[in-house]
């Protein structure tokens, strides 16, 4: 089962981590990461994967806890690791504004 992993910066604060397995060419699991630094800690804050046997998208709140999870029961593997590498670099900055808030509603 050939596993492969890597990181895709986009600045200096916020990158993408990927992770996927596959056999015979077939995408057979992935995780993609939306991980950020905030005051000066490394956060994950978003994580598209293929976990409980269907794609989805986990949004995390400031305690790392499951605040949304949305289904993308529509979609295979691989399309879903696509669209989550392509969401995260159209919206990044906004995931991370939202995180921040939500960070400092809890202080």
């Amino acid at each position: 089962m050939p596993e492969r992993n890597y990181r895709v910066i986009l600045d200096e604060e916020n990158s993408i981590f990927v992770y996927f397995e596959t056999i015979q060419g077939t995408l057979t699991s992935f995780v993609v990461k939306f991980i950020t630094i905030i005051d000066d800690e490394e956060v994950e804050i978003l994580r598209f994967d293929s976990a409980h046997g269907m794609p989805h998208i986990d949004i995390l709140g400031p305690d790392s806890e499951t605040k949304q999870k949305i289904w993308l029961s529509s979609m295979s593997n691989e399309d879903a690791l696509n669209y989550a590498k392509k969401n995260i670099k159209e919206h990044y900055q906004q995931y991370r504004e939202r995180f921040i808030q939500w960070k400092k509603q809890k202080q």
